[in-house]
């Protein structure tokens, strides 16, 4: 028989959130994981945590991922469901920022070459763009399932998209 983690309840008022009863102020950290050699990760969320950090955001940079049209690339450093593993290990939460554009001073703030050549307008909801993503967002999940909060994982949530103002690009 296994055990199920207990997952911290996390309530929110007026002056701060709450985890357990606790008042906590998360004081939040970037780390772009996709950017630093695999094998240095756990120094790294040791290193950001002793720095005071209490919560990783972690851009999932599109263009790292899936650099040919539907061929995705989740191995070495891009491999997320690893990092996340990493910080729950740590005990570290993340938000994991998923895009589809995320700036992080990366080209075309991760979107893809490739995405450009469609005739389609990026971020928007026309169905040719919002069906690249929506394979993207299935992608993503496949990493994060069974390491969100809700089942003792290091995700407390997730930012969609990036510094948008409404009128698409």
């Amino acid at each position: 028989i296994t055990a199920t983690a207990r997952v911290p309840e996390v309530k929110w008022d007026s002056k701060s959130l709450l985890i357990d009863g606790k008042r906590v102020i998360p004081v939040m950290g970037e780390v772009h994981y996709s950017r630093i050699p695999a094998d240095e990760w756990r120094n790294e969320v040791k290193k950001i945590k002793d720095g005071g950090i209490t919560i990783i955001a972690a851009y999932v940079f599109w263009n790292h991922l899936e650099e040919q049209e539907g061929i995705f690339d989740w191995s070495g450093q891009r491999n997320l469901r690893r990092f996340l593993e990493i910080c729950k290990d740590e005990n570290m939460p993340v938000v994991v920022r998923i895009g589809p554009f995320c700036h992080g001073e990366v080209r075309n703030g991760g979107i893809p070459d490739w995405v450009f050549t469609k005739g389609c307008k990026l971020r928007d909801e026309n169905k040719t763009f919002l069906g690249y993503i929506e394979t993207l967002y299935r992608q993503i999940f496949t990493q994060v399932q069974g390491l969100q909060w809700k089942d003792g994982g290091p995700v407390v949530a997730a930012q969609f998209d990036n510094e948008y103002d409404g009128k698409g690009s």
